[in-house]
C-alpha cells in the first residue's frame, strides 16, 4: 500500500508497505547532483556523498561503519547528475537504526579538515580508475559532446583539479543550500507502516531542519547537432558509443522508448545482437540504452571490437538504424519485448530497495506516484505505432553524437557513420 505526505517544509515522505517480507530498504534521495555544480566547486555534490560517512559530532566514521555492520544493515550511496541517494536496507525491527545514523549524517556530519584531506585521495583514485577503464571513458566522453550545451557534460566526480581545490567552507554552503527539505524525499518499501514511519521521520528529521529551502527544478535545453569525437588509449579494442535523443522524465514516449529499447538493443535475440555478433561476428558484445533526464535523456548504441572492425561495425549499425527507422520493430518483435519489460516489472518490485528508489525518484522529479499495477498496464496501453513514431522522432539525422576511445583517432567516423 503506497502512501505520501508533504510536511510544511516541504519534505516529501513516500511509504510502500510491502506484505510478507522480512526487510525495510530506506532511500535519503537528496534532488541535487552535478549539474547544480559550477566552475568553482566541480564534483563537490560527489565529494560531500563520500564526506556524510566520514564522521559527526557524535560518531566516527568507524562508528557509523561498526553501528550498521552489528544490525546487518546494507549501506551505500551514490551520486548522479541530478541526484544524490543514500539507501539502506535492514529487517524491520533495525529500521529505526537505520533512520537515526542516516539522519545524523544529514544533521550532524562536520566536515573535519583532515578527513577531507583523506578523503579527496580516495576520490582521486577513484577518478583514476575510471580513466583507466576503456568503457568509463567512451561513456564519458559520449556525455560531453552529446550534452555540451548544458552541466550534463561534467563528470560527477569533478577532475583531480577541481576535486583538490574543495574547500570545508564549501562543503557547508553546498549543503546548506541544497539538503534543505524542500529537495528531499524520505522513501521506505518493505516490512513497515505509514504510521511507524511517520513517528521516526518526526522524532529525527522534522525537528532538525533549521529552513525549508529552495526546491531545486532543473530544466536545460540540450543543442542539436552532430558530433564525431575520439580520445587515444591504447588497448586491443576500440570502445564505441553513438548517442540519440532519449526521454525526459514524465515523457509521453517513455514507455514505448523502453519497448524498444529491448527489441532493438536489450538481450541475445535484439536486432544488433543478431546482426553485429551473431551474422557478421564483429563484436562480443553490443547494447543500447535508454537514460531519462531534464535534458531530454539520451538513447545510446554501445559496442567494443578490434580497430580494424570498427569501419565495418558502423556501417552495419547505421544500415540497421536506418532499416528500423524506414520499417519499424514487426509485430513479434514489439510483442516479446512488451512483455519482457512487464515481466522485468514485476520481477523488479519484488526488490525493496527497487521499490524505494524507484518511487523516490519518482515523487522527487515528478511529483507523483506510480504503483506496479499502474506501471504494467501503462506498458500495456502502448502500440507498434507509438513505438514506430518513437523510433522516427528520435533517430534524427541532425542530431546524434558518435564516440571512440581506441588506438587509431584518425579513422574518420563520420566515412563510416551516416544516417
Amino acid at each position: 500500500m503506497l502512501k505520501t505526505k508533504t510536511y510544511s517544509n516541504g519534505l516529501r515522505l513516500i511509504v510502500d508497505k510491502m506484505e510478507n517480507y522480512e526487510s525495510v530498504s530506506f532511500n535519503m534521495f537528496v534532488k541535487t547532483g552535478s549539474v547544480n555544480e559550477d566552475d568553482s566547486n566541480r564534483g563537490i555534490s560527489h565529494f560531500i556523498e563520500h564526506m556524510l560517512f566520514k564522521g559527526t559530532t557524535t560518531r566516527s566514521s568507524l562508528d557509523i561503519s561498526k553501528q550498521l555492520d552489528a544490525i546487518g544493515a546494507n549501506v551505500n550511496a551514490y551520486t548522479d547528475k541530478e541526484e544524490t541517494v543514500y539507501y539502506t536496507k535492514t529487517t524491520a525491527d533495525n529500521a529505526e537504526k537505520c533512520v537515526e545514523i542516516l539522519s545524523d549524517m544529514l544533521f550532524n556530519s562536520t566536515f573535519d579538515t583532515k578527513e577531507m584531506s583523506r578523503e579527496k585521495n580516495v576520490v582521486i583514485e577513484e577518478i583514476k580508475m575510471y580513466d583507466d577503464d576503456a568503457p568509463s571513458k567512451v561513456e564519458l566522453l559520449a556525455n560531453q559532446a552529446f550534452y555540451d550545451s548544458t552541466p550534463f557534460k561534467f563528470d560527477v566526480a569533478g577532475t583531480i583539479s577541481s576535486v583538490k581545490k574543495i574547500k570545508q567552507s564549501q562543503m557547508f554552503d553546498y549543503k546548506n543550500r541544497f539538503y534543505v527539505p524542500n529537495n528531499i524525499v524520505l522513501s521506505f518499501a518493505g516490512n513497515i507502516t505509514f504510521e511507524d514511519v511517520e513517528k521516526l521521520v518526526e522524532k529525527y528529521y522534522i525537528p532538525n531542519f533549521k529552513q525549508a529551502g529552495k526546491q531545486v527544478n532543473n530544466k536545460f535545453e540540450n543543442s542539436r547537432k552532430i558530433k564525431f569525437v575520439k580520445s587515444f588509449k591504447d588497448n586491443a579494442q576500440s570502445q564505441v558509443c553513438i548517442s540519440f535523443d532519449g526521454t525526459s522524465f514524465g515523457d509521453k514516449d517513455v514507455y514505448a522508448s523502453k519497448i524498444f529499447d529491448i527489441a532493438f538493443g536489450l538481450g541475445m535475440s535484439s536486432i544488433l545482437f543478431q546482426t553485429i555478433r551473431e551474422k557478421l561476428g564483429l563484436v562480443y558484445n553490443i547494447s543500447s540504452s535508454t537514460i531519462s533526464n531534464c535534458a531530454g535523456g539520451d538513447m545510446s548504441i554501445r559496442f567494443a571490437t578490434s580497430t580494424k572492425n570498427v569501419p565495418q561495425a558502423l556501417l552495419a549499425v547505421a544500415e540497421e538504424i536506418k532499416n528500423v527507422t524506414s520499417a519499424g520493430i514487426s509485430e513479434e518483435q514489439f510483442e516479446n519485448a512488451k512483455t519482457n519489460l512487464i515481466s522485468s516489472i514485476k520481477l523488479s518490485f519484488e526488490n525493496t530497495s527497487f521499490v524505494s528508489l524507484f518511487n523516490a525518484k519518482r515523487l522527487a522529479f515528478l511529483n507523483q506516484t506510480l504503483t506496479k499495477q499502474n506501471y504494467v498496464e501503462a506498458v500495456q496501453k502502448v502500440t507498434l505505432q507509438d513505438v514506430k513514431n518513437y523510433i522516427v522522432s528520435h533517430f534524427r539525422s541532425d542530431n546524434y553524437t558518435v564516440s571512440l576511445v581506441g588506438d587509431n583517432t584518425k579513422i574518420k567516423l563520420e566515412k563510416y557513420f551516416k544516417i
